[in-house]
């Protein structure tokens, strides 16, 4: 069964999530260095977002026809203002219905926010020409510092130590939807004529009164912002960012450090 693990809610914030856009490149960078894919004709770049990948995509492919699809209005506006060719589609990624097959998918930082990965991917790799690929990396934070730190602030930032938000919530903020990288072979091996998988950790050197909480407010906070009301959001943001301060000091040289974790996957079929 696939399940979104965000709820509808107010748009994405676009002009903050550029404010870190070098390094999200970064990735997505080092995914398609690994994509060995001739002459694409038909390419979908799945949870678009601002366009960081998009832009990569109709560089490298300028021939192919590139769509872009993203759940998110302000997302899109931002990657319409690219001068790139590229059509560009509002859709919700587990209610697309693609009009063609692709010769690529690419998926940057987007599946994690999708529960039931043993289904997803494979009707992704449905969704493929003979030959074609599906290329996605996928933030894996579940373990990362800051994340305990805001499973344990919805535990105890309520008032007296009490819990912020819901059990439901705080269950789903506890999930783990990605795999294994053993799970992941194991599950797609068998549908694929090559797979690559592979795994890193990046020290990204962050600027700002609070970059980790800026990095992870537009993507990994929003479920939780999202369901606290106003009360609960300002407890939440008051005792988290004095944990994360806590936790990740500035640097003599002004910088913080912030480790970063990431699940590769190319897979042909």
């Amino acid at each position: 069964m696939i399940t979104r693990l965000k709820e509808a809610a107010p748009d994405w914030n676009a002009k903050a999530y550029q404010q870190f856009s070098r390094l999200r490149q970064r990735p997505v960078n080092e995914l398609l260095d690994r994509v060995d894919q001739h002459n694409p004709k038909h390419i979908v770049d799945l949870g678009c977002g601002t366009g960081i990948a998009t832009r990569l995509l109709a560089e490298r492919w300028p021939q192919a026809h590139l769509l872009g699809i993203d759940s998110s209005a302000q997302m899109l506006d931002e990657a319409r203002a690219l001068p790139i060719n590229a059509s560009w589609q509002q859709c919700d990624l587990l209610d697309w219905q693609p009009e063609q097959p692709a010769d690529l998918l690419f998926a940057a930082a987007v599946l994690h926010f999708i529960n039931g990965h043993e289904t997803l991917l494979p009707r992704l790799l449905g969704q493929l020409n003979a030959g074609g690929c599906l290329a996605a990396h996928m933030p894996d934070w579940r373990d990362a510092l800051w994340y305990r730190l805001m499973l344990e602030t919805l535990d105890d930032g309520g008032i007296g130590g009490t819990p912020l938000g819901t059990p439901e919530l705080r269950q789903r903020m506890a999930a783990r939807p990605l795999l294994a990288l053993e799970d992941y072979y194991r599950l797609l091996a068998p549908l694929t004529t090559s797979l690559d998988i592979w795994e890193t950790e990046q020290l990204q050197v962050v600027d700002g009164k609070s970059p980790v909480y800026d990095w992870v407010k537009v993507s990994a906070l929003r479920p939780v912002m999202q369901a606290l009301d106003s009360a609960e959001q300002a407890r939440f943001i008051y005792h988290y960012l004095m944990r994360v301060h806590a936790q990740y000091p500035q640097e003599a040289d002004g910088h913080t450090l912030f480790a970063f974790k990431r699940i590769f996957i190319v897979a042909r079929v």
